[in-house]
């Protein structure tokens, strides 16, 4: 894989998390905790909240194991629901050690304040994780926490349809649009695909395999790239589509996108490796007609992207980072605690652990899939995640400027590229806004 080079440590350590932190409030750098002692002395308690369905059971193997290192679990909501209590429960000073934290919420935790300095506790960790998944919880070459699952980027198709319009599977882009031209000749009911205008993430994800650099540390300040040559390439490539008539907009997230899956309305969908389950689960009734295959590429390129996707962050006022970081760690990356996390019904992460992903919980041949095992499509797209990818410290406003803007999109208000010039434009105004310091705009 190329070496991460967003967050690359090109300034002093100091300088660095003076920047994450200059909306206010700062990153801990361990003080008031356990200090530079390796572990403290008797047994401890370590508070976790996350939002994984059986996560307790996991916990549970961990405090047989280790009496002396209790981890009290608290389920919180999914994601965007859950960080208003993670954030005032830090404030208050009564949130435990850890915490679940989706990637593009990292930064913006460490620039608040809320997150500890673990990067001493973390030498022998780091190599158990994808390299790309690091620099996601290593924002400014500090390391707040440990990662947990990704979202590797794949193409889910009907094996069916595709050969009914003798379609063949699409390697690069340019094949894709092809294809596409292809299916709307052969049939005006049906696409190869849509474009999502209720997931931004998915917007994201495009630039992300194109080396796009939405958010990066230069000369002392935060540089924003939304609008970047390859974020725009990627933008004109799916409005082109879009204006060819080739695809069509959908809300991803609507009750009636499966009804339009089920009668093929799309031949395909390009999506993460959680998104196995959704499609299983609201289409069973196609059990064998599915089939996984690389996310096209860029010609010229093997780079794929990630959409989704956690981390166990250690919490600002942890009394315990050393023995938080050695839960995260096996929570993470052991065969014992992924047997339980990584299982369908255990919350069907896709680990970000390298030796997880030859696990046999993971390598299942599934039936829906007609007995493929696409685990080992998504792990070869999770070794060619593009590792330049970084998120921001207002991420959060704006995911919601780009929400608003493909909603724009879905009904002919806006264009693709018009909506990432905007949502630059946006995310400068809010960054300075907040006091951060943002360079070259």
């Amino acid at each position: 894989m190329k070496s991460a080079r967003t967050f690359r440590a090109v300034m002093a350590a100091g300088a660095v998390a003076a920047l994450l932190a200059a909306c206010g409030g700062g990153s801990s750098d361990g003080s008031g905790g356990s200090g530079d002692s390796a572990k403290a002395s008797g047994p401890v308690n370590l508070g976790y909240m996350g939002w994984v369905p059986k996560a307790d059971q996991a916990v549970d193997l961990w405090n047989q194991a280790h009496p002396d290192e209790k981890v009290t679990y608290t389920p919180v909501a999914n994601g965007q629901e859950a960080y208003p209590k993670i954030r005032s429960s830090v404030q208050a000073g009564n949130a435990g050690c850890l915490a679940q934290l989706t990637y593009d919420q990292v930064p913006s935790f460490v620039a608040d304040g809320l997150l500890m300095d673990v990067t001493k506790y973390t030498g022998d960790v780091k190599g158990k994780f994808l390299d790309w998944t690091w620099s996601q919880v290593s924002p400014g070459g500090k390391t707040y926490a440990i990662p947990q699952d990704t979202g590797p980027m794949a193409m889910f198709y009907r094996k069916d349809l595709f050969a009914k319009y003798k379609i063949a599977v699409p390697t690069t882009w340019d094949e894709f649009a092809a294809a596409a031209k292809k299916v709307r000749a052969a049939d005006p009911k049906a696409y190869l695909t849509y474009l999502a205008t209720d997931d931004s993430s998915t917007m994201a994800a495009y630039a992300w395999q194109r080396s796009a650099s939405w958010f990066a540390i230069q000369n002392g300040g935060w540089k924003v790239g939304i609008g970047d040559q390859a974020s725009e390439q990627a933008a004109g490539y799916w409005q082109g589509l879009l204006d060819s008539g080739d695809i069509t907009t959908t809300k991803r997230w609507d009750p009636g996108f499966y009804s339009q899956l089920a009668k093929g309305t799309y031949l395909s969908m390009i999506g993460a490796a959680w998104n196995s389950a959704l499609i299983s689960q609201n289409v069973g009734d196609q059990s064998g007609k599915w089939a996984v295959a690389p996310m096209p590429t860029v010609a010229g390129s093997d780079a794929t992207a990630n959409s989704g996707g956690s981390a166990v962050a250690v919490l600002k006022g942890c009394k315990n980072p050393q023995q938080a970081v050695d839960f995260a760690t096996w929570l993470n990356s052991s065969e014992d605690s992924q047997n339980i996390l990584a299982a369908a019904d255990g919350g069907g992460l896709f680990p970000a652990a390298t030796a997880a992903l030859s696990y046999g919980v993971v390598n299942q041949k599934l039936p829906f899939f007609g007995g493929q095992n696409i685990s080992t499509v998504f792990a070869a797209s999770a070794q060619k995640v593009n590792t330049s990818w970084a998120w921001g410290p207002t991420y959060s406003s704006t995911d919601s400027a780009l929400t608003d803007g493909l909603a724009s999109v879905a009904t002919g208000k806006a264009k693709l590229p018009d909506v990432l010039t905007s949502v630059q434009q946006s995310t400068v105004s809010t960054m300075k806004d907040r006091g951060i310091t943002v360079v070259g705009s």
